[in-house]
């Protein structure tokens, strides 16, 4: 176990309530998550009851179109539904993520099928930018735990940043199965699990590969996935997966507070192809 502190999450503004239709995944223009406080002010501010009739008039629409522009909804409604085997999904994801210490902190990150570029290693890993900071600033390797207890240990290499969206990119010598992606952007009501290694403050350990559950609640720009899946210290940089056991998201942010209740941040992962990575 570990008994070093954990990053706190951020605490922003809360959700806007605008409703996101379900789309294919596509290259695009993502804003950095430093303006997500900003952006969604304006969200609630600028939104008239006319834009919210037009946009409810689109959806009205496109669910009551041909069988093929319905299709993804049709496809994906056991993604509602929570896992019909569910030890099993979560022995299944719980295989991609590790644990990662940086100076006198750290965080959560997980295989993704991401090609590698330093000599030796065949896994890249990806995490939260302030997870590795400190090491980042200084060139300094982490140290990475895996295996089915976190008992194997091996140096990671950060190979790249992308500071405004929080993502970092680690490349490591150990082969692990990596967390296929989702096809598709997260909507509404999706059923979600996050995964991570928080500290548990009362007792000074990690809590390894800690599961929390919930829904999908609101989708802002198909960027920014609100998730009631529960995000505590050291969470920070683990996956957000649908009943699928697919990627959503990279989980971000947490608030909670008296006047908008608990809420929760997963970055979705297709910004890794805007900022860190040249995809297809």
């Amino acid at each position: 176990m570990n008994d070093f502190p954990r990053p706190s999450l951020d605490s922003t503004e809360a959700p806007p309530h605008e409703v996101e239709p379900a789309t294919r995944r596509s290259r695009r223009l993502f804003l950095p998550i430093t303006t997500v406080v900003l952006l969604l002010g304006v969200i609630i501010l600028g939104i008239g009851l006319q834009s919210v009739r037009s946009r409810l008039a689109s959806l009205e629409t496109s669910s009551a179109g041909s069988p093929s522009n319905s299709s993804s909804t049709i496809d994906n409604f056991d993604l509602f539904a929570p896992p019909a085997d569910l030890p099993e999904l979560i022995e299944r994801v719980a295989r991609s993520i590790v644990d990662i210490t940086c100076a006198d902190g750290g965080g959560t990150g997980f295989a993704m099928n991401i090609e590698t570029d330093l000599p030796g290693a065949t896994t890249v890993l990806v995490t939260n930018h302030h997870v590795i900071e400190r090491c980042w600033d200084r060139k300094e390797t982490v140290r990475v735990r895996y295996g089915e207890v976190m008992e194997l240990e091996t140096q990671g290499t950060i190979v790249s940043v992308d500071e405004e969206n929080d993502l970092a990119l680690i490349e490591i010598e150990p082969s692990l199965p990596f967390l296929p992606e989702s096809e598709d952007y997260a909507v509404r009501g999706w059923w979600t699990m996050a995964m991570g290694n928080p500290l548990e403050p009362d007792l000074n350990v990690t809590l390894e590969r800690y599961v929390t559950f919930g829904h999908i609640g609101y989708v802002y720009d198909e960027y920014y996935n609100f998730t009631s899946a529960t995000l505590n210290r050291g969470n920070s940089g683990g996956p957000l997966v649908n009943s699928r056991g697919e990627l959503i998201g990279i989980n971000t942010l947490g608030s909670s507070g008296s006047e908008y209740g608990t809420w929760n941040i997963a970055v979705d992962s297709a910004v890794l192809c805007e900022q860190l990575l040249e995809c297809e």
